[in-house]
């Protein structure tokens, strides 16, 4: 199979890391939005999955995978369940505030105590599905508008997700960039809140730091499952437009700074931090080649729906540029063989729902089994501890049950009879 590899021999420099500085330090008060997330009522810490049997098919010494596929409910069942509802919460505090001079709590609104105020504010987003979703739960149990904008590869599936969510859902004529911008005028035109995690302005304020803080929920909760973080050799995250893999690195990186693992050359104690990525949506690898910030030159058609982004978030990219050693672009048939081996977890371990956007470095992973050069590329061996994220679930039922041959039902159920790191 073909893919397309690229080693950034810059990461870690002094140059980077001082680009990355304001984005780092704006991005550190992320505790309080954990402990304000912690409080919801629909929260449950989301497993760390052991497969240490795959692991040994690989012939690497252990591998983990982060397991979103039911972040607050299997109907949400993703990461992004997490950054949009919390900057909601945040966007209708400021307004209940700036009316009342009261701060509402997050039991507050959903009690519908300031619904007289909450229910003229809208939230909008251009979204593939996940976004739109997150985006719809949180305006409604926080009891406001929601307008989600999808471009034309957009499933019917996933449009009906979000509109079964409360959302009104407008469909684009073109591709994802068409829908940001239309999502982005038509807020500026309407005086909505249009809520992303691109930030242009190093996460310094607002929505995307709001967003950024609430994703690392998946970060602590991974950091505290592992069994022991200073052996992890290895983090594999989806690319899109760089948000989350920004904040999973980071969170691995402060991590190794607590444990005071840094001293001397960095290099030899961080683990490989490896983006995967479609090869039709490869921006942030093709921006590591550049050596800037550049724009994928594909067609974003992908199955992998989340990840169809035509150029990275600015902030993202600079704490990407900095941290990350591996990019990776790759088939759809990576992501395919991903979900596949981990729903029916052949080879005795956990079965993992794990969907499209997600599945590629699972991908990678079984391809670097077969593939040495891709494994010297990578530096996997056999005493490698991998650490992988499962950052959504099965979000288009039908299309997962199409592409792996079982619907999502059938695999929770056949995880019944296993245990879970928790």
């Amino acid at each position: 199979m073909a893919y397309n590899h690229h080693l950034n021999a810059k990461r870690l420099g002094q140059e980077l890391e001082l680009e990355a500085a304001d984005c780092v330090r704006h991005l550190s008060g992320w505790k309080s939005a954990i402990e304000e997330i912690n409080t919801w009522p629909e929260y449950t810490p989301q497993p760390l999955c052991d497969l240490r049997n795959t692991a040994e098919s690989v012939n690497v010494a252990s591998l983990f995978i982060k397991d979103e596929s039911k972040r607050f409910g299997v109907e949400l069942g993703s990461f992004k369940a997490l950054g949009a509802p919390y900057a909601v919460y945040k966007i209708l505090s400021n307004e209940v505030y700036s009316r009342t001079s009261t701060r509402p709590s997050s039991a507050e609104l959903r009690s519908g105590k300031y619904r007289d105020i909450t229910q003229y504010v809208t939230v909008c987003v251009a979204t593939d599905g996940n976004q739109g979703r997150g985006l719809a739960y949180g305006a409604k149990i926080f009891s406001c508008r929601c307008v989600d904008y999808i471009h034309n590869h957009v499933s019917e599936g996933r449009q009906n997700a979000m509109q079964e969510l409360g959302a009104i859902v407008i469909r684009i004529d073109g591709k994802y960039e068409a829908s940001v911008e239309r999502a982005k005028e038509d807020a500026r035109m309407n005086d909505w809140h249009f809520v992303s995690s691109t930030s242009w302005s190093d996460f310094d304020h607002g929505i995307p730091q709001d967003v950024m803080n609430a994703y690392m929920v998946v970060v602590e909760e991974t950091l505290s499952m592992v069994p022991a973080v200073d052996k992890i050799t290895h983090v594999f995250v989806c690319g899109g437009v760089g948000s989350i893999a920004a904040a999973v690195f980071l969170g691995f990186f402060r991590s190794f700074q607590d444990l005071q693992l840094l001293d001397g050359d960095k290099g030899t104690a961080l683990p490989r931090f490896v983006v995967v990525e479609p090869e039709e949506t490869d921006c942030l690898l093709q921006s590591a080649k550049a050596g800037q910030m550049v724009s994928s030159g594909g067609s974003l058609r992908t199955l992998m729906a989340g990840l169809a982004c035509r150029a990275p978030s600015p902030a993202a990219w600079k704490i990407l540029s900095w941290l990350a050693s591996d990019f990776i672009a790759v088939p759809d048939t990576f992501s395919i063989e991903g979900m596949r081996e981990l729903a029916f977890g052949a080879t005795g371990d956990i079965p993992v729902i794990c969907g499209e956007s997600s599945a590629a470095s699972m991908g990678v992973i079984l391809q670097s089994s077969r593939d040495g050069v891709l494994r010297e590329k990578l530096g996997l061996n056999s005493d490698s501890q991998v650490v992988i994220f499962g950052l959504e679930g099965a979000t288009d039922p039908k299309l997962y049950e199409k592409l792996v041959g079982k619907t999502p039902l059938e695999v929770f159920a056949a995880q019944d009879a296993f245990s879970v790191i928790s």
